[in-house]
């Protein structure tokens, strides 16, 4: 039997290592994670945007040597920081997340795939963006021109619909909140 290899097989791979991999860190920590998440994307696009402007834009020398690989170069800048950003938020942040847990191991349950899916769809949108050579911040511009966005259904929904996947574990952090009383603890 033989497998074809293709973009949404290697993103629905990729997806079920992360969703897996944030079962395997548990509800705490996969919440710290999806924080650290967006504490990188906005760090990584911060700073590329900074490397851009004061180094990339007043150096001619610079800007010759790049030439016209402006878009993929500063793409896997961002890149490299967001993972670098992510890696470090999640050893060495100053916060710690203890998330009250519901009686019934089912709710648990739900509620932790619920958030490990939310954090698998934002690492892997916000990857698939930055390979786009887009950026949060910036908006998107360059999407269409990536081959994996033209060859794979799964990178065009989460590319174009990245606003929802960002909005997402938000919202379950807000909704997820008012089925825990403070009132209430023993």
């Amino acid at each position: 039997m033989e497998i074809a290899l293709t973009w949404n097989l290697v993103l629905l791979s990729g997806f079920l290592l992360l969703f897996s991999y944030n079962f395997l860190l548990g509800q705490n920590g996969t919440i710290k994670l999806i924080l650290s998440t967006y504490i990188a994307i906005l760090s990584a696009d911060g700073v590329a945007g900074l490397v851009k402007r004061f180094f990339f834009d007043t150096s001619p020398g610079f800007q010759q040597i790049i030439g016209e690989h402006e878009v993929s170069f500063f793409a896997w800048v961002r890149i490299c920081f967001f993972l670098v950003f992510v890696l470090v938020f999640v050893i060495k942040s100053g916060f710690n997340i203890i998330m009250d847990k519901h009686h019934h191991w089912l709710v648990r349950l739900g509620i932790h795939a619920i958030f490990s899916m939310f954090s698998a769809l934002l690492f892997l949108s916000t990857i698939l963006i930055y390979i786009s050579g887009n950026s949060f911040v910036e908006g998107m511009v360059y999407a269409s021109e990536v081959d994996v966005y033209q060859q794979s259904l799964i990178a065009k929904i989460l590319i174009d619909y990245y606003q929802i996947w960002f909005s997402f574990p938000a919202m379950a952090f807000l909704i997820s909140s008012f089925m825990f009383d403070p009132k209430n603890k023993e």
